[in-house]
């Protein structure tokens, strides 16, 4: 009995450990049912992929989100990508930003992320996040919400979430 117990538990920090340390990206040549789009669509430009964001008239939020992550071993999340938008933001839930949320054991979601400011030109960045000590997934999403303007959009490549321990 207790040589199952020590096996079951190394093989769950094995686990734990290959999943921290994870770099996750999409394949805009063919994103994997990981990644779902509403109102979003891959587009082409010169041979340059690239992610676009646009409201439609159905809706006032598009975005491009990635099924909740588990955060077993993880301590930070790092995000990275480049994007441009026309959008004006004035905070989360509103123009262009990156969700960046935390479900928590108790039920409970904190809700985090990065405004992402109006800019014509290909703007990188990257923010990292601590975990909340009980949180047990993560939940990503890039949004284009609460659009002032149906001509707005959000355009997203290099995106990259990083795992780390």
């Amino acid at each position: 009995m207790k040589l199952k117990f020590v096996i079951g538990l190394t093989l769950s920090l094995m686990a734990a450990a290959l999943h921290a340390g994870e770099k996750i990206a999409p394949d805009l040549n063919d994103l994997s049912a990981e990644w779902k789009l509403s109102s979003a669509k891959v587009v082409e430009d010169d041979g340059d992929k690239y992610l676009r964001l646009e409201t439609s008239d159905e809706g006032n939020t598009a975005s491009m989100s990635h099924s909740d992550i588990s955060l077993e071993g993880v301590k930070r999340v790092k995000v990275s990508l480049k994007y441009r938008s026309n959008a004006y933001s004035v905070g989360l839930h509103a123009g262009s930003w990156y969700l960046v949320g935390f479900k928590l054991t108790s039920g409970e979601k904190i809700y985090e992320g990065i405004v992402l400011s109006k800019t014509t030109e290909w703007m990188e960045i990257t923010k990292s996040f601590d975990v909340p000590e009980n949180a047990r997934s993560l939940m990503l999403a890039l949004r284009l919400q609460e659009s002032r303007n149906p001509s707005d959009f959000l355009d997203a490549k290099d995106i990259v979430i990083e795992l780390e321990e």
